[in-house]
């Protein structure tokens, strides 16, 4: 069994390290409190009065930014009347799928042969009364990290869905591990229509062979985009394509060069530096391109549940990577992240593991440089700074957690293909 003494480290850091952060970032951003959901609020009461819900802008500009369809998911934060009560309703929702996925980040640990119950090697000798406390504190470390590392902390303040989509990744790869392919594929395709990106979660359903789970993740994809089309006529699609979607994919296109402060964990930071001239349009097939071994890498191998979950993780960090995307949503790889921690067997591959989860859940940004900086003399302070422009204009450290993590992903699955000649090359 692998010792567990490292992922306890990991997860005790982040936890603690998140329950500073999640008490410090709505004192110095106030104006994030309750920000997605007041999008989400005022959005819904304006399609209900049949108004352009893409046009309100509640907070400055922040507005709806996904498919038509979704916004009917917000009417019974819109039926409320208060978006101080839509905020208590969607921190329940969270809540409640959080604690859902700390079920399933448990479960997966065990059913993945990991008795959580057994002596581990720093317990040896220990009296049976002991051993029982030893697991206690492992499922009540990984239940923490679920609600308190510090991804999940922002997401709770700003009042995000993230947690219900994270819900939603993790369910659907229990439920295809269970065989239940098509609400497995639904559940997947439900979480791609909202925030469009995790539909590259297909390339390891493709990997999978598992057809029944692509086909109902097509079809609900399509389906919620027909909703919205027949709800909300043509011209809800068309802006959402033309100007929503337009604008994301712009966003962190770094046109005056890299800048430090900006929170985007992605690759198109890289891109910026090594390639200064690469127009905005051209960051995504370029990213796609320099990403598409990595895709390739850790899918090589999905013959058992441990290779399985490798797979996902890979998937799903790649694609963060890939888009424009802040550090709080790693609450989207959580799982597998979590049971991988336990899961992997001591070598290599774990390391880089273990340390780039700590990186991931432990996100450093210039906000947090700043802030840790200004207990510091004014000298000590302005090189610390210094160094973090530097760095930081090139590459974030969870953009670092981001690689490490992939590391161990390829390399693990590179061993797994070695003892596998008949895995793709």
């Amino acid at each position: 069994m692998p010792s567990v003494r490292a992922p306890r480290l990991v997860l005790l850091a982040s936890v603690l390290v998140g329950v500073v952060n999640t008490v410090l970032f709505p004192l110095r951003n106030p104006e994030q409190v309750a920000l997605a959901t007041d999008v989400y609020y005022y959005s819904a009461r304006a399609a209900l009065r049949g108004a352009d819900f893409y046009a309100v802008n509640p907070i400055g500009q922040a507005g709806f930014r996904y498919p038509p369809a979704v916004v009917l998911a917000f009417s019974p934060h819109a039926a409320l009347g208060d978006p101080v009560l839509a905020y208590a309703l969607q921190t329940l929702l969270n809540l409640a799928a959080l604690a859902a996925l700390a079920v399933l980040v448990i479960r997966t640990v065990e059913r993945a042969g990991v008795t959580l119950a057994r002596v581990d090697r720093a317990a040896h000798g220990c009296t049976a009364r002991s051993v029982r406390g030893l697991a206690t504190l492992d499922r009540a470390l990984l239940t923490a990290a679920v609600f308190l590392v510090g991804p999940v902390g922002v997401n709770l303040v700003m009042g995000q869905v993230n947690p219900l989509l994270a819900l939603g990744l993790a369910g659907g790869a229990v439920l295809l591990e269970r065989d239940c392919d098509t609400v497995a594929g639904a559940a997947f395709g439900l979480v791609a229509l909202v925030k469009l990106f995790p539909a590259l979660v297909g390339v390891w359903l493709l990997r999978r062979r598992a057809w029944r789970a692509v086909a109902a993740a097509t079809a609900t994809g399509i389906a919620g985009l027909a909703v919205g089309l027949l709800v909300f006529g043509p011209d809800a699609s068309v802006t959402y394509v033309t100007e929503t979607l337009a604008g994301e994919t712009a966003v962190a296109s770094f046109a005056g060069g890299p800048d430090p402060t900006a929170p985007f964990v992605t690759i198109r930071r890289q891109l910026a530096v090594l390639a200064p001239g690469l127009p905005s349009s051209w960051l995504l097939p370029v990213g796609a391109l320099v990403l598409a071994p990595v895709f390739v890498g850790v899918n090589r191998v999905v013959a058992d549940r441990r290779s399985r979950l490798v797979a996902l993780q890979g998937t799903l960090l790649a694609t963060l990577l890939l888009l424009p995307l802040e550090p709080f949503y790693v609450v989207l790889v959580l799982f597998p992240l979590f049971p991988l921690l336990y899961v992997l067997d001591d070598g290599w591959p774990r390391r880089l593991f273990l340390a780039g989860a700590l990186l991931l859940l432990v996100p450093v940004t210039w906000a947090s440089v700043t802030s840790m900086t200004a207990v510091l003399p004014a000298g000590a302070a302005s090189v610390v700074r210094d160094a973090a422009t530097g760095l930081f204009s090139f590459v974030l450290p969870p953009t670092i957690g981001a690689w490490l993590v992939l590391a161990g992903c390829l390399l693990y699955q590179h061993r797994a293909a070695a003892e596998r000649p008949d895995a793709p090359v």
